[in-house]
């Protein structure tokens, strides 16, 4: 979600305006960042939003793309759901520094779900920030109530946990968003040189990610984040709550159903479906185009139960996201019904 800053005084929180990006060349004292939470890249743990760049409209990232919001200041690292975050999932300290700030005891609640005067103020939820010296500092935000570790005049080395990773403060998914910021300024640390609010569709450097982090997450501007057989089309809202809150397949199922969940989708993006079971195909099928950009989508096709059961087996599917005639992620699945199913 979009980064907020610390007001010193009392330590709460307070929407980030929009900061002009730095135009000179950034000091050689730069830290060099480490992932920011313990996950297994594209299986676990996604990118959601970058920095937004532009500081008019429309919303663009680092590569010129949409993979972002209007004056989204940090990184969002985003897991499955909130069920994810149960055994915890925890935050790290990027680099070395010292504990500038923290709060803790924001209830975990989707934003979609509160009201906004609830998050007023503390709209980074439970979070840290450190600072790393000759002016940088990085925060960390959306942290599960009752989980931050540090306090404030700490010494943290680089790895050591801060809290753990939750949805606090004004989330819509379980998460931890962590800013980079040099002398008050935003810092993308994915294009940290770039001026003016330029994007750069070339970008291939690591900025201020250590090498393997960057290599672990490699640009992506729509992302498949799961596939799966089901019993009924999942929705969007059920899988942030728990991605395991699908209805199973089973013998006695009225339909068969091969769903796709993605993140960040651009207006035309479709969805391919083939799917098969024993002995047959069953469906081969494009979703219609869509009508406009989808932070967060499930696409699903399925075909209705014709007989007394569906036959026991192996089912495969895959699913496949196209843009400009081309795919950009595929996942394939199977599934093996049997007997016990019903």
């Amino acid at each position: 979600m979009q980064l907020q800053r610390w007001r010193s005084a009392s330590l709460a929180l307070g929407l980030l305006l929009p900061r002009l990006f730095v135009h000179e060349a950034l000091a050689d004292d730069r830290p060099v960042l480490s992932l920011p939470l313990v996950c297994q890249p594209h299986r676990t743990c996604f990118i959601q939003n970058y920095v937004d760049i532009d500081p008019g409209r429309p919303a663009m990232d680092y590569m010129c793309g949409r993979a972002t919001f209007d004056k989204h200041s940090g990184v969002d690292f985003r897991l499955l759901s909130a069920a994810a975050t149960t055994p915890p999932v925890s935050v790290l300290a990027s680099a070395d520094g010292t504990v500038k700030a923290v709060r803790d005891g924001v209830q975990d609640v989707f934003f979609k779900k509160a009201k906004p005067q609830d998050v007023a103020g503390r709209e980074c939820g439970n979070g840290v920030i450190l600072d790393h010296g000759g002016g940088w500092e990085t925060q960390y935000c959306h942290m599960h109530q009752g989980s931050v570790r540090v306090a404030k005049g700490q010494t943290v080395k680089r790895g050591d946990t801060l809290g753990e990773a939750g949805f606090s403060g004004m989330a819509d998914f379980a998460q931890v968003h962590i800013s980079v910021r040099h002398d008050g300024k935003t810092i993308d640390p994915f294009l940290p040189d770039l001026a003016d609010g330029k994007c750069d569709p070339n970008a291939r450097g690591p900025g201020l990610w250590e090498p393997q982090a960057a290599a672990a997450f490699p640009y992506k501007n729509g992302e498949m984040i799961g596939a799966e057989f089901a019993g009924a089309p999942p929705t969007v809202e059920a899988l942030e709550i728990d991605h395991r809150n699908v209805v199973p397949l089973t013998t006695a199922s009225p339909a068969l159903i091969l769903y796709g969940r993605f993140i960040n989708l651009m207006k035309g993006d479709r969805v391919h479906f083939t799917a098969s079971g024993p002995g047959s195909e069953i469906l081969d099928e494009s979703a219609a185009p869509l009508e406009r950009d989808k932070a967060t989508y499930v696409a699903f096709a399925g075909k209705r139960r014709l007989g007394d059961t569906w036959p026991v087996g192996r089912y495969s599917g895959r699913v496949e996201l196209i843009r400009d005639k081309g795919v950009i992620a595929t996942n394939i699945v199977t599934f093996d019904l049997n007997e016990a199913s019903r």
